[in-house]
């Protein structure tokens, strides 16, 4: 016995002792209480029978022509008709809200089957449902709306994309389809071109505002303030791009943003702004640690500062050919600024031999200059700028006749088109290798 059971049990006893023992005494006592009910709804019911009386006598005389059971049959077919819509209104609203639903999931996987005809067609059928909405995806309607803009938008039509983002209510729109609402409104409204730039970055600026993480829209912006030719402004944009940018496009923004900061400091080191270049060196260093242009910014800065070994000590830490080009270049213009031992510890490089072999040459150490020049052609090669360097050294040392031999043979390795590797040679190198 469970304890439903006891309970039921203890709350009846009372109950069952105040019944009489009598079996056709407690159908009586058990029936007082609904004579009682119908007694004090007798009145009520009276009138109900009343009514039902009033109802025959207008029926009956219906009943008794042809035209009368028709219009009978009328109405009652009629109400009942209404009683059955009434009851399955939910059903039938919700039947042509899941109705409305699959057909945007067909259209969405048109689209993903490259049927954009098709899909397209049915996106339209579903931003004219003007019905009720899905309770799962109340937002159907807007999501077609935007994914017609964006297939305007790809073919090239601004102006109807720009008509069926205007479809889109904000009012309750989630975050994602707010952020698609606003990506293409921009990208629409660029595209188009009538929008003034005032107002278009405007817009942008308050889309950006919104949405500060959103990758699309802060490209939309770097690429407006990188059009008004401000640098520094540039590269400040094009950070936050890098900072938001997805795994697959990190790379090239990453590039972009070298470039646009080596930009931003050259443009102080030309307005002569040493400290704000300084500044943008050490932001450059930070974002480009195995790359060569923070150095080399430095190394431009320091020789503007007239500060020349500071200069070949950055271009040197670079180890790359650029700072060794710039440093052949700070030696044509100030020949002897260092001395042989502090240029090679400052670039220790191959090629800086080249630059200690013209360096000595100029200086009238004729035997040294040449061992220097053989070592360095001997590690470098023949290559045409080892070629023009050494032509650059025999002339310093006298020897012309060898100087021009030397400059024709760069001359000629430069115009020398590239052989083209045919498949004999590269199975032939392949076995090579192998070997």
């Amino acid at each position: 016995m469970g304890l439903g059971d006891v309970v039921r049990k203890t709350l009846w006893a009372p109950v069952r002792v105040l019944l009489p023992k009598n079996p056709w005494l407690r159908v009586l006592v058990l029936a007082l209480p609904f004579v009682l009910l119908l007694a004090l709804f007798g009145p009520a019911l009276d009138v109900v029978l009343k009514l039902m009386e009033l109802g025959m006598r207008v029926i009956e005389p219906l009943l008794q022509t042809m035209p009368g059971r028709i219009l009978l049959l009328l109405v009652v077919f009629s109400l009942g008709g209404l009683f059955a819509v009434w009851l399955l209104k939910s059903r039938v609203r919700d039947m042509r809200a899941e109705a409305v639903l699959g057909r945007h999931l067909q259209a969405v996987a048109d689209l993903v089957g490259l049927d954009l005809r098709r899909s397209r067609e049915r996106f339209r059928r579903v931003s004219r449902y003007r019905g009720p909405l899905p309770d799962r995806y109340p937002h159907v309607v807007a999501d077609s709306n935007l994914k017609l803009a964006r297939q305007s938008l790809e073919q090239g039509r601004a102006d109807e994309a720009l008509g069926w983002l205007t479809r889109v209510v904000e009012a309750g729109l989630p975050d994602e389809l707010l952020r698609s609402l606003v990506q293409l409104r921009v990208r629409a409204l660029r595209r188009q071109g009538e929008v003034l730039p005032t107002a278009l970055r405007e817009e942008v600026r308050q889309a950006v505002a919104r949405f500060p993480n959103d990758y699309q829209l802060l490209g939309e912006l770097r690429d407006l303030v990188a059009a008004d030719g401000d640098p520094h402004a540039a590269a400040a944009a094009q950070e936050a791009v890098h900072r938001h940018a997805p795994p697959a496009a990190a790379p090239r923004e990453h590039q972009r943003l070298v470039d646009e900061l080596l930009a931003s400091g050259r443009a102080h080191l030309d307005a002569g702004e040493l400290d704000a270049c300084r500044k943008v060196a050490k932001q450059l260093a930070h974002v480009d640690k195995d790359g060569p242009t923070a150095g080399l910014l430095l190394g431009d800065l320091h020789r503007r500062a007239g500060d020349l070994r500071a200069a070949i000590r950055a271009y040197g830490g670079t180890r790359s050919p650029t700072g060794l080009d710039r440093i052949a270049e700070l030696l044509t213009e100030h020949p002897g600024a260092v001395d042989e031992r502090e240029l090679l510890e400052s670039c220790p490089l191959q090629g800086t031999l080249l630059l200690i072999a013209r360096e000595l040459a100029r200086r009238g150490d004729t035997a040294r200059a040449e061992r220097a020049a053989r070592r360095a052609a001997d590690a470098l090669g023949p290559t045409p700028t080892v070629c023009a360097v050494l032509a650059e050294v025999l002339e310093l040392l006298g020897k012309d006749e060898k100087a021009r031999l030397l400059r024709e043979q760069a001359i000629a390795r430069l115009l020398q088109p590239a052989p083209a590797p045919s498949p004999t040679g590269t199975a032939e190198a392949g076995a090579g290798g192998g070997t």
